[in-house]
């Protein structure tokens, strides 16, 4: 019988290892290539893993507070791993983001449950293509959000449950 689980975040990295056998065959590596794959995460990415992270990490030190708003500038990955995350454990979640990436994962988010914020271009900005320009009024909307709702930030790129959810 399959295992049963008692939510989705549960599932979160528990992805499978395949052996590509023929992969070192073929190139005459002596040894094992592994491929995990990540994809199989409820989110399609390994940026549920480093999102569970985030969040039990700031659970744990006390950092964020039962039901306190969780904020994520985000291109799409994280702020899926974040939405599902935070959905199972009661945390609303505001994803931050320009209007240069994918509508398509900004409807992906809104769909588990975050508010998401889309943050105009540069004037002259390429649509679908976010500059650096693009990304520092993405990062000004992101801090502005924070500020106003008391929010814990995901802060995805200096938190230690990022790359610590990775081993």
């Amino acid at each position: 019988m399959a295992e049963v689980l008692n939510s989705v975040v549960e599932s979160i990295g528990r992805t499978p290892l395949v052996r590509l056998e023929r992969l070192t065959a073929q190139a005459g590596v002596k040894g094992e290539i592994l491929a995990k794959l990540e994809y199989l995460n409820p989110g399609f990415s390994k940026k549920d893993r480093a999102a569970l992270g985030i969040i039990e990490e700031a659970e744990k030190s006390g950092a964020i507070k039962p039901g306190q708003t969780v904020v994520e500038l985000t291109s799409g990955n994280m702020g899926t791993g974040l939405a599902i995350v935070c959905a199972v454990r009661g945390y609303p979640f505001i994803a931050v983001m320009s209007k240069g990436n994918s509508e398509e994962r900004a409807r992906m988010m809104a769909a588990l449950g975050a508010e998401v914020i889309l943050v105009d271009q540069l004037p002259g900005s390429v649509p679908g293509q976010v500059s650096g320009g693009d990304l520092a009024l993405v990062e000004q909307a992101t801090k502005a959000v924070t500020e106003e709702r008391g929010a814990f930030r995901g802060d995805q790129f200096h938190r230690d449950g990022n790359w610590l959810a990775h081993y």
